[in-house]
């Protein structure tokens, strides 16, 4: 669950949005002007949420030592670019990707060379669609069956959970974890909310068993999806009798961001930023949950990408020792 971003200030509404300079009626500073001029751009990829994919170029060039990398990830990702040419990007190092990512990166860099269109036309899809498709695991080659985007030892859970009900997926399921908690297991959010899911307190213990232990990743993700499945049967009644419009599984993350009756006083998806931009961060790693661009963990961590609170900074660069969201095989 989440605190403020450090990011410009977005206002998203049905005529559109605005970006807020930081530095008064002066103008915008250079981060927005270049964010706004982008996600113009990129709006042609609007989908679910107002503009969901163009704000987000405002999200990620918030506040970065690095300028253009979150907007060459973001574009990475979209695009369905090949892994190949963004090694150096951050001073990442591709050169301990796990044997089961490598081999799921191989079977990508192989369709991208015969199919960039494709990949490209998926990529875009992907980000604007409803999250059901599957968690991507090495297809070809070794380890058979094993995970390439979230760790080898959850992703029965994240299966399991996003079959829980139609409106949610794995792909979801997966995305909001890696938002979340980057799947730390012993993660406590700002508001109190413990382990790998961030199932608010009092949703954990009416939906658990008693005594169970949130810091227990399959509780965990086993409680995220009932509770995801129970908000999303609440907003389908509430568009069932007009009380709100949009899409089911932008107002589900909205109300397991900031509760049920924000969307219904809201008649939809909240108009604040950090609603918004949490919807739109979980949405930035459908893609690369499904095999799209870089493994997740080899992507730079950017305000945007992640949801920091005000005691919870920005994760550092994801180098040196395999981060404990490594993919286990």
């Amino acid at each position: 669950m989440r605190g403020p971003l450090t990011v410009p200030a977005v206002t998203c509404g049905n005529k559109g949005f605005m970006v807020k300079s930081e530095r008064g009626s002066g103008g915008m500073p250079r981060a927005a002007v270049i964010a706004l001029g982008v996600s113009v751009v990129l709006a042609a990829f609007a989908g679910p949420v107002i503009l969901i994919v163009a704000v987000a170029a405002v999200l990620l060039i918030g506040g970065f030592g690095i300028l253009l990398l979150p907007l060459v990830v973001f574009l990475v990702i979209i695009q369905g670019l090949p892994l190949a040419g963004i090694e150096d990007l951050g001073n990442a190092d591709f050169d301990d990707l796990t044997q089961a990512e490598r081999s799921c990166e191989e079977a990508e860099a192989l369709f991208v060379e015969s199919f960039p269109d494709i990949q490209a036309a998926r990529a875009e899809s992907i980000v604007n669609g409803e999250g059901k498709g599957q968690v991507e695991r090495v297809t070809r080659g070794s380890p058979l069956g094993s995970a390439c985007t979230v760790p080898d030892d959850m992703l029965e859970d994240i299966d399991e959970a996003g079959s829980v009900c139609d409106v949610i997926g794995p792909v979801t399921i997966a995305a909001q974890i890696m938002y979340e908690s980057q799947f730390r297991t012993d993660f406590v959010g700002p508001n109190g909310a413990r382990g790998v899911s961030q199932v608010p307190t009092e949703a954990f213990e009416r939906l658990a068993e008693e005594d169970a232990d949130p810091l227990d990743a399959d509780v965990s993700i086993d409680v995220q999806g009932r509770y995801l499945c129970e908000l999303a049967g609440q907003v389908q009644d509430l568009v069932g009798t007009g009380q709100a419009a949009g899409s089911v599984l932008d107002m589900t993350l909205a109300a397991y961001d900031v509760g049920i009756d924000a969307v219904r006083e809201s008649k939809g998806v909240p108009a604040s930023e950090d609603v918004q931009s949490y919807v739109v961060g979980v949405r930035l790693w459908f893609a690369p949950m499904e095999g799209v661009g870089p493994p997740p963990r080899k992507i730079p961590l950017q305000n945007g990408m992640v949801d920091t609170g005000p005691d919870i900074p920005v994760p550092p660069a994801q180098e040196g020792a395999a981060p404990v969201n490594s993919p286990a095989v």
